[in-house]
């Protein structure tokens, strides 16, 4: 074998992918005779493409990936043959460096014009084979470890620009999170030089002592997992700059203020043997309140799965510890590249995370079958392919669903321009209106200042939402009169069926309740959609029946309104202050105290006596030493008091619905609810409710904890 050939083998034998000896030999021989003397800046193409292909070959994809990775720059050269590489090779092949070559297309001038997360979605959506995304992070990859070979400032700062960007938030959607921190690292140190140098500067200002302290931990850790005969591999965990600052931005603190910037890691063969672990570790070391995650139990969407915590060492010096087996380990390091067993409930997570992991559980039957290269033609299909991205012939990008016909385009770019829309050329040529737009195709819309505007057909052809509602009322507008005409002959041959009174339409209050029950603000704007066909008119006239009905029945309101919480009129019945009878007293919104708290009063200059929570952090501001009273409950009472609650869940469909069921059922009043959604796709809810006691409390809390995907539920001051 030549010494490309012999490189690549050694690699692949390190890392125990099958492969043929004849086929490598085959690529070798061709990337020897094509790259000779070509260079990319000062780097040789050989060089690059066995530096690409190596990274590949750590991943430990399949063979076939290496094989690409090597012959990726070919496509590029002028006398590129598509048809002679499908005969040289494969369609395989040939399939996955065009591929990669289409991902290579994306300057950064187009990026700067859309929405990065829409740019990382189109990235994905091209790559009809997952395995090209990968050959394309390594290639990013390897050219980052290298920029110091680049002269050029403004390539060198786009470069590092697209990767904080565009490719390591891909790597780190894939699980690959050694990939996604040294691509960060690197593009931090170019982008953000000052701040890199700082947080440099004040993690090696102790950094020989904090080696010290995380050995010394390790030794303890170690000693008492041989006492239990546990077998674990026990380290350090490397902290990454970018990861570092970010942490500190977010929290708007120093380096030594991080919990996690001390770490160990430990690596068991077992799940059994974490929890073990975790339970040696919170025996030795005090842990600290609320930073324990349990991700084996809940993985991230994008797979990882490890057990948290941070716990206090010596001198209560607190430290993170992470707790996994070795399959958690290898996916948490190598993600979709990973050959795993996959075992999350698949409802948690989106449509798009479900084919990686139906990737992944191919990539695992693949390694238990040993063999990498035959079946994986099964793998190729749109990943991400519920989205398509159109250009404009200036280039700008549009993402549409998957679907979407020339006309959606036309409404996302403007209704003026749709309006006037006669037709449309796709990548130079006249399409029908009801052609479905793929990826990457360039559209033109063709308009006409005479064009009498959309017709019904158009909802028909539309996929958008917005487009739809755009013609329909561009429609209810041309025929106005007939539709209200129309309406109304619907309306009234639907109200004679009923049982109603003869003149119940001159009553004012019915039409009235009709109307809002239905949304319309005239009786004109009501018999307009029933005759365009927005609504029946059966729906109409129902809710002008309720509206009969419930004048009929005053007592149904009434028992409704039973059902509201009451309101604190006199806040002093329900505290005794000591020695000082019918004092006036006033709840503190700080902390909010309700029937079962442990409370003291402080004495206010003119709002009587205020109450708090005895373990309320302002009371440490005030001055406790003159002005504490003491005061308790009076019994129980019917009075309901505002209690917050925050709820922290991974995101899924349906999750808010069910929150909001459970509550109905324990007959909770909600007087606010505030949603957000972090970065690392949890989200958290807070709750404003009212109720009796801490007692009740607790119920909603624990019950609040049974749905499915909480992980947290706590009180809040």
């Amino acid at each position: 074998m030549n010494d490309t050939a012999n490189i690549i083998s050694k690699v692949l034998n390190e890392e125990k992918i099958k492969y043929d000896v004849t086929v490598l030999e085959k690529v070798a021989n061709y990337c020897n005779e094509k790259y000779a003397d070509k260079r990319k800046g000062s780097v040789s193409l050989l060089d690059h493409v066995i530096g690409v292909a190596t990274q590949v070959a750590t991943l430990r994809i399949d063979d076939v990936s290496v094989y690409a990775s090597l012959l990726h720059e070919v496509v590029k050269f002028d006398d590129y043959d598509s048809k002679k590489m499908r005969i040289l090779f494969c369609d395989e092949i040939a399939d996955m460096i065009e591929t990669v070559d289409k991902l290579s297309c994306l300057n950064f001038k187009t990026k700067e014009k859309v929405d990065s997360e829409v740019l990382r979605n189109m990235f994905l959506a091209i790559a009809k084979d997952l395995r090209t995304v990968i050959i394309k992070l390594s290639d990013r990859l390897y050219n980052m470890r290298n920029i110091s070979n680049i002269d050029n400032e403004n390539v060198v700062n786009n470069m590092a620009g697209e990767c904080l960007q565009i490719y390591a938030p891909i790597a780190h959607r894939l699980g690959m999170s050694k990939v996604k921190s040294e691509l960060e690292d690197i593009s931090f140190r170019i982008l953000m030089p000052a701040e890199y140098a700082v947080i440099k500067k004040q993690i090696d200002a102790k950094k020989a002592q904090r080696e010290q302290y995380i050995e010394e931990r390790i030794a303890e850790v170690q000693n008492d997992l041989k006492e239990q005969s546990i077998e674990a591999t026990v380290y350090g965990r490397p902290k990454h700059f970018y990861s570092i600052y970010k942490k500190m931005k977010e929290k708007n603190c120093n380096v030594d203020d991080l919990f996690d910037l001390l770490a160990i890691r430990v690596i068991v063969n077992s799940i059994k043997d974490c929890y073990n672990v975790l339970g040696i570790v919170h025996d030795r070391y005090k842990p600290m309140p609320g930073r324990f995650k349990d991700y084996i139990a809940v993985p991230k969407t994008n797979m990882y799965q490890s057990l948290h915590t941070t716990v206090f060492g010596e001198d209560a010096k607190p430290f993170e510890v992470q707790i996994r087996t070795w399959d958690m380990h290898n996916i948490a390091e190598r993600g979709i590249a990973a050959h795993f067993s996959y075992k999350e409930k698949t409802k948690r997570i989106s449509e798009a995370d479900k084919k990686i992991i139906w990737l992944r559980q191919t990539l695992e039957i693949q390694k238990e079958l040993s063999d990498n290269t035959k079946n994986l033609d099964k793998i190729k299909g749109e990943i991400f392919g519920e989205e398509v991205f159109i250009f404009t012939p200036k280039g700008d990008i549009k993402a549409l669903p998957k679907g979407s016909t020339p006309i959606d385009f036309a409404y996302s770019i403007h209704q003026k321009i749709a309006e006037k829309m006669v037709g449309a050329k796709v990548n130079g040529r006249m399409v029908p209106m009801n052609t479905k737009l793929e990826n990457t195709d360039i559209v033109e819309i063709i308009t006409l200042s005479s064009s009498k505007g959309p017709n019904s057909d158009w909802l028909k052809y539309v996929r958008t939402s917005s487009a739809k509602n755009k013609i329909t009322s561009f429609l209810k507008k041309q025929g106005k009169e007939i539709n209200v005409a129309k309406g109304k002959e619907l309306f009234e041959k639907e109200l004679r069926k009923k049982r109603l009174p003869k003149d119940i339409m001159s009553k004012e209050e019915f039409v009235k309740g009709m109307l809002q029950k239905s949304n319309f603000n005239t009786l004109e704007e009501a018999y307009e959609n029933i005759g365009f066909g927005s609504i029946s008119p059966l729906k109409v006239v129902n809710r002008l029946e309720e509206t009969y009905n419930v004048s009929l029945s005053p007592q149904k309101e009434l028992k409704f309104n039973t059902t509201l919480p009451k309101i604190r009129k006199n806040e002093s019945d329900m505290v005794i202050v000591k020695n000082i009878p019918n004092c006036k007293v006033k709840y503190a919104k700080c902390c909010l105290p309700i029937p079962g708290d442990e409370i003291v009063g402080y004495i206010t200059f003119s709002n009587g006596v205020s109450i708090h929570r005895k373990d309320c952090k302002n009371l440490t501001n005030l001055d406790t030493s003159s002005r504490v009273i003491d005061v308790s409950w009076k019994p129980k009472s019917q009075i309901n008091f505002t209690a917050k609650i925050r709820i922290k869940a991974n995101n899924r469909d349906g999750l808010i619905s069910d929150l909001l069921k459970y509550t109905k059922e324990l007959k909770v009043n909600i007087a606010e609810m505030n949603t957000k959604l972090t970065d690392d796709r949890e989200v958290i809810v807070e709750l404003i409710t009212y109720v009796s006691d801490t007692e009740t409390l607790q119920k909603i809390i624990k019950a609040l904890r049974k749905v499915d995907s909480v992980f947290e539920v706590k009180r809040i001051h």
